[in-house]
C-alpha cells in the first residue's frame, strides 16, 4: 500500500549425548521454509519513490525469519511481499489458481494448546493503518511437512475470522471496505473492520503479527474441521476497497513463525515422556519426512540422534497436561525409558 511504502523502503560423539542432551538449547524459532506459489491480486504495492517503480512482488520475501531480505527486479531490498488486492480472476490470466500466497513448512506444524502460528506483515505502530487478509490452511495427505507442488492436490481450511458472521465468507466474494481519511491523517474503516484491536483471525493488522490457532479451522460450510498437523498456509485478500489515494487494500507478508514447542510430538502442548516414548517407538525408522507423529522431529525423515537431542533438550517445556493414572509413569519407568534411549543412541546408524 502507498502509504505502507514509506516505512518498507529497502525490501558428537555419541558417547556422550546422556550426559548433554538435558542441557542442550531448543533449536530456536521455526518459519515458513518451502515455497508453493504466488499469485498476486490487483494491485501490488510499488516501491515508494523508485524510479523506474519496482513491484512488492518477490514471494520468496515471506520465506525465513525476521531480518531476511530479497532483492526485486530493479534491485530494491525488501522484506515484504504484497498480495494485492482481492479479485476473482488470476491477475495473469494465465491460468485458474486461486489469488494469493502459498507456502509451506518442511517440518509440519502440530495443532497444540493455544496458538500455533504468528502470520508478521507490516502494519505500522505509528498509526491506525492496517490491510486485512485472511488464513487457510491445509495438510499433508501423503503425510509429514510440505512437497513440492504438494499443495496442490490438498483441500484448505479457513481460520475463521472473529467477524465472520457479520461478513461474507471471504473465501466466496470480497468484503468490501470502506475507508475515509481526516485532515490529521488517521483513517476510519467501516464496520466490521472499524476496531483494528477487535479482528482477531485476519494478518497485518496488528504491529508485530497476528497469532492464528489451527483449532479454529472451518470448511467450505462454515462448520468446525479438526486438523492435528497442516503442513500448508494460503494467504489471501480481503477486500478490493479503495483507499483515499486511489490506491487498494493489500496485506503484505514479512514471515510467518511456527508457535509450538519444538519436541511437542502429541501435540499437547509439553514436552515429557510421551514424546519420548513416540521417538523410541520408531527408532532407527524411516518414515515420510517431517512426520512428527512418528517422532522424526528434525525433519530429515529418519528416527534417530537428532530427534532425540531435541525432545530431551526441550523437556518439560510447555504446561503439562492434567494427570492421569494412564499418562503419567512412574519414576523408575521414566528413568528406563530415558535409560532405553541412551542405550539406543550408542548404536546410532
Amino acid at each position: 500500500m502507498f502509504a505502507k511504502s514509506w516505512k518498507m523502503i529497502g525490501w558428537m560423539g555419541t558417547a556422550g549425548v546422556c550426559v548433554s542432551v538435558f542441557s542442550t538449547p531448543a533449536s530456536g524459532a521455526r518459519y515458513a521454509d518451502v515455497p508453493g506459489y504466488y499469485e498476486p491480486g490487483s494491485n501490488v504495492d510499488a516501491v515508494f519513490g523508485s524510479d523506474p517503480a519496482e513491484l512488492f512482488d518477490n514471494a520468496q520475501a515471506a520465506l525465513g525469519g525476521p531480518g531476511e531480505q530479497v532483492a526485486l527486479s530493479q534491485g530494491t531490498l525488501t522484506q515484504v511481499v504484497s498480495l494485492g488486492g482481492w479479485t476473482d480472476d488470476p491477475a495473469t490470466g494465465a491460468n485458474n489458481r486461486t489469488t494469493g500466497l502459498v507456502v509451506g513448512f518442511g517440518v509440519e506444524v502440530v495443532n497444540g494448546p493455544g496458538d500455533d502460528l504468528l502470520v508478521v506483515g507490516n502494519a505500522p505502530s505509528a498509526f491506525q493503518f492496517y490491510e486485512p487478509g485472511f488464513v487457510e490452511v491445509a495438510v499433508e495427505s501423503d503425510g509429514g511437512g510440505a512437497k513440492p507442488g504438494g499443495w496442490q492436490d490438498e483441500t484448505f481450511y479457513l481460520l475463521k475470522p472473529g467477524n465472520y458472521n457479520q461478513i461474507t465468507d471471504p473465501r466466496s466474494a470480497n468484503n468490501p471496505i470502506t475507508i475515509t481519511s481526516n485532515p490529521d491523517f488517521s483513517l476510519n474503516y467501516s464496520a466490521p473492520f472499524d476496531d483494528d484491536t477487535n479482528l482477531p483471525g485476519y494478518f497485518d493488522v496488528t504491529p508485530g503479527g497476528d497469532a492464528f490457532d489451527l483449532s479454529t479451522a472451518i470448511d467450505i460450510n462454515g462448520d468446525p474441521i479438526v486438523l492435528t498437523t497442516i503442513a500448508y498456509l494460503r494467504l489471501r485478500s480481503v477486500s478490493d476497497s479503495a483507499f483515499p489515494f486511489g490506491s487498494f487494500i493489500a496485506p503484505d507478508v514479512d514471515y510467518i513463525e511456527v508457535l509450538e514447542f519444538e519436541g511437542d510430538l502429541n501435540g499437547d502442548g509439553f514436552v515429557g515422556i510421551e514424546d519420548l516414548g513416540i521417538v523410541l517407538g520408531d527408532w532407527n525408522n524411516t518414515v515420510a519426512s517431517g512426520a512428527i507423529r512418528q517422532g522424526d522431529v528434525s525433519g530429515d525423515g529418519f528416527v534417530g540422534i537428532e530427534d532425540l537431542n531435541l525432545v530431551l533438550g526441550n523437556w518439560n517445556a510447555g504446561t503439562p497436561p492434567p494427570p492421569t493414572a494412564a499418562t503419567v509413569p512412574e519414576p523408575a519407568t521414566a528413568v528406563i525409558l530415558t535409560a532405553s534411549a541412551c542405550a539406543l543412541a550408542t548404536r546410532k546408524r
